[in-house]
């Protein structure tokens, strides 16, 4: 019934997709075509994400509904047509967060494991919304290997919004060249010493500028 319910979501998903119109706001490629041609460029108007000629995973489209007035980032590797094995996995990344029961006490640990998915594409920010207290000493922090060195880094807050930005490959005075990567995530609580594991996240980290 759940895998009935996720399945009827992704199909009203992706028909609201069809029918609402959206504005482009920001195009990482400019060889990014659509199937009639024309280039795709900031100002644009298309209604159909699938009428884009998309051809390469980390292409990328911000734009914004322009009933809803809401923000999407539309990559490139989420619209190539798969084939085969590839076709099995292309949905993997889905969030996996289950429904709470109603009747049930709700933990600290429930709101954690319910609060990020399983993987994000990282332009400029992703803003996570919690279900959980964060101050100067209550945060998430994240931990991820670059090469041969394993860094760890506090994610920055607005509120109860985590964000997930660029600074996450900020070390110091250095700036690290931005990358895919793996981050576990760690939520601390200063006050009572705890350490909560929280998930693994990836992070597919999409490029301002594609090169031709």
């Amino acid at each position: 019934m759940r895998k009935l319910l996720l399945l009827l979501g992704l199909t009203l998903g992706i028909n609201q997709m069809k029918a609402d119109s959206f504005k482009v706001l920001f195009v990482n490629d400019a060889t990014l075509k659509y199937v009639n041609g024309k280039n795709v460029k900031v100002g644009d108007i298309f209604s159909n994400v699938q009428d884009i000629l998309w051809e390469k995973d980390k292409q990328a489209v911000k734009a914004i509904n322009m009933t809803t007035k809401k923000q999407t980032l539309f990559v490139g590797k989420s619209w190539i047509k798969k084939s085969g094995i590839d076709a099995m996995f292309h949905n993997r990344h889905l969030s996996t967060h289950d429904e709470l029961d109603e009747n049930a006490e709700v933990t600290i640990f429930d709101k954690l494991a319910r609060t990020f998915e399983d993987q994000y594409d990282l332009l400029d920010s992703v803003i996570v919304e919690t279900q959980v207290e964060l101050s100067a000493k209550r945060y998430f922090q994240i931990t991820y290997k670059y090469g041969d060195t394993r860094l760890t880094k506090k994610l920055s807050h607005s509120g109860k919004n985590v964000i997930i930005d660029t600074s996450i490959y900020n070390v110091d005075e250095e700036k690290l060249e931005p990358r895919d990567v793996m981050l576990t995530i760690d939520y601390i609580n200063e006050d009572t010493g705890e350490t909560i594991y929280v998930k693994d996240v990836e992070i597919s980290y999409i490029p301002n500028k594609i090169d031709d």
